[in-house]
């Protein structure tokens, strides 16, 4: 390892059973003497807090531990993230665990940090709706609500007959005879949240009083997993330590005939990832803990890197605000469930197909130095991802192929063709730096939230949404005013009908600064009626023909356009790209498909990284003279990316 140029290490995060073989009896003299051994090879060490995992001993004898799934079936023990965040048991053994880990390890030398437990929620089962739960949930509604006449009044519970007189009678979201009331099930998808955050801070709290010379953070994947808010779940920890595995994607893909992943795609939800878990904690610097370094699966394998690949992925977090790479993992594991999940040594602990690229990326990125690892990252526009209309639409779709991620996917990839950096918002904080804001999908509008908007729109900036924008409050009750409800007076229309689109499709005509060919509309069309001063960008042209679909209106120095039309994605990318550069949004140079373009930056310098997705060599052109910074030499006219390849460049 030393040899290779790896600096840290994390470990023992599933290793519960031989810290702990026996409940009280605790074991950490083998993970001492792996810790010195890395030490003394100059590698630091960062330990995992091993409650993903718990041992068999302890689910025989508290079963009670156990998760509940959504269709009320208890899972069964045996693999990993199977227990209920909420069980006070659990806690108190995992706490119990945690607690001793930190003792042994608080001044042993070569520990640098913690990581606590090990993706939360990632799992066949990604909340509980177990008795516990029931419980907790019940608490946080006595705390959120304060009596049971405004919880009654907030969810609406006269429709049904479901008026409680006591809170022992509020259930959990389990099947029942119809589906559940809209304001109680996405309270509990508040409370599941929240109560995974809780067990997280309870290992945190032991673990800065024990250990407060080491940083704690926790890993996750970033924007993918939405069952946990990550600003809450990072707000007291050190920095935010995501997972990247980028060629799991394609396995995903192959499940689906009508799905097919372009290196485009692929690259930008990829990038999409990065950036949300960056913004995370407002642009900090973070950790990919788990690169991938190889092949990887479970069950099944997904493809062989490609040549080149390994390294990209690696220097792709690095473009979008990443402060150091792990890789997952050093051995190929020969047993256990994550067999097929290749290391960096294969199974006979040979060099695995990426060895002698992952070593040269090693090299690679510490001659950039810390300066460059630690660099702001360069962004002119924000996309607002809300986990309030994420889990409301899950919950009432209106149109079941209405998918709330996937939306914010789609409007991600289209304004990534820009290249002007994006951060993710929720829309609650200052929003001044930033010339766009794109807000798909903003089903639940919180006050907040349209008072920040409006105030971006005045101040200059422009703000894009789109369908089902302000229908719910935060009780996720329809609103009592015309839609779009809060939004009303900054986007200038208001909303006549709406259509949900099933084989039947609507068309769409377009003019102004949008003319171009006609298209088509599918899913949803809300129909607009623009205010004085509204300019209509596009229109109908089967239900409802002439009316407005897309719509621009100005307010004091800004614009606030509503894209109406649920369209198809390349025709959504037209759009978005066409208004972004009517906005001042142009790339700086004419990247070629299949490339990706960002910047970071501190006061004195910035780096730009070119990223070649694709299996062919390509040109981008220059405007200005660079000096690369992976092989050292001046460039400047063009410079040629090999087949996945990478482009450090400074300004001379």
């Amino acid at each position: 390892m030393a040899e290779v140029g790896i600096t840290n290490v994390r470990i023992a995060e599933f290793a519960w059973s031989l810290m702990e073989p026996r409940e009280g009896t605790f074991d950490f003299q083998w993970l001492k003497r792996a810790v010195d051994v890395l030490h003394r090879h100059g590698i630091a060490v960062i330990l995992g807090t091993p409650s993903a995992a718990p041992p068999p001993w302890l689910s025989a004898k508290y079963p009670e531990i156990l998760l509940v799934n959504e269709n009320g079936v208890t899972l069964t023990p045996g693999t990993r993230r199977f227990t209920c965040p909420t069980n006070p048991t659990y806690r108190r053994l995992a706490n119990a665990v945690a607690t001793e880990m930190a003792k042994a390890f608080s001044s042993v030398p070569g520990i640098v940090g913690w990581q606590i437990d090990n993706e939360l929620t990632l799992g066949s089962a990604s909340r509980c709706y177990c008795r516990f739960c029931r419980e907790g949930f019940q608490q946080w509604l006595k705390a959120k609500y304060g009596s049971l006449e405004a919880l009654n009044r907030e969810w609406g519970t006269a429709f049904w007959s479901n008026v409680y007189t006591d809170f022992s009678q509020v259930p959990v979201p389990l099947p029942s005879g119809a589906p559940p009331n809209p304001g109680f099930a996405l309270d509990y998808d508040r409370y599941q949240s929240a109560a995974n955050v809780s067990f997280m801070k309870e290992q945190l709290k032991l673990l800065r009083q024990l250990c407060p010379s080491h940083f704690v953070t926790t890993n996750n994947v970033g924007g993918f997993i939405d069952t946990v808010d990550m600003r809450d779940l990072y707000r007291d920890l050190d920095f935010v330590a995501s997972d990247n595995y980028p060629g799991v994607f394609e396995v995903f893909a192959s499940g689906d005939p009508n799905f097919s992943i372009t290196p485009e795609a692929s690259g930008a939800m990829v990038s999409f990832a990065h950036d949300f878990m960056r913004s995370v904690k407002d642009g900090k610097p973070f950790l990919i803990m788990e690169e991938q370094s190889g092949k990887a699966g479970q069950p099944t394998f997904s493809a062989q890197p490609e040549p080149g690949q390994l390294r990209l992925w690696s220097y792709q977090a690095i473009a979008h605000g990443a402060m150091g790479i792990n890789y997952f993992r050093w051995d190929s594991a020969r047993s256990g469930a994550e067999e097929y999940w290749h290391g960096m040594l294969n199974h006979d602990r040979t060099k695995s197909p990426g060895f002698d690229e992952i070593q040269q990326t090693i090299r690679e990125l510490k001659s950039l130095g810390e300066k460059a690892l630690n660099a702001s990252y360069t962004s002119e526009l924000a996309l607002l991802y809300d986990y309030n209309s994420d889990w409301a639409l899950a919950i009432q779709p209106g149109q079941p192929k209405l998918k709330y991620v996937s939306e914010i996917m789609t409007w991600y990839g289209c304004m990534a063709a820009s290249h002007a950096g994006i951060d993710v918002v929720d829309g609650k904080q200052d929003l001044s730096a930033y010339k766009v804001l794109c807000a798909p999908l903003m089903y639940i509008v919180a006050p907040e939230q349209a008072r920040r908007i409006r105030a971006f729109v005045e101040a200059g900036g422009v703000f894009i949404t789109g369908i089902r924008v302000g229908v719910k409050d935060e009780a996720s009750r329809i609103v009592e005013t015309a839609l779009p409800g809060l939004l009303s007076e900054v986007m200038g229309v208001e909303v006549i009908d709406y259509q949900p689109l099933y084989s039947a499709k609507q068309g769409v005509q377009f003019a102004g600064v949008l003319a171009g060919p006609n298209a088509e509309c599918s899913l949803w069309a809300d129909i607009l009626n623009p205010g004085n001063g509204t300019e209509v960008l596009a229109t109908y042209t089967v239900d409802h023909a002439g009316k407005a679909a897309i719509t621009s209106h100005s307010l004091g120095k800004g614009k606030a356009i509503y894209i109406g039309s649920h369209l198809e994605p390349a025709t959504l990318g037209r759009v978005l790209v066409t208004l972004l550069a009517a906005n001042g949004i142009r790339q700086s140079v004419s990247v070629p498909s299949g490339v990706e373009m960002t910047v970071r930056h501190d006061r004195s310098q910035r780096w730009t990284y070119l990223l070649n997705h694709t299996s062919k060599a390509v040109d981008v052109p220059l405007k200005n003279t660079y000096r690369d910074l992976l092989s050292s030499k001046s460039v400047s006219s063009s410079v040629r990316l090999e087949p996945y390849g990478v482009k450090v460049l400074a300004d001379s």
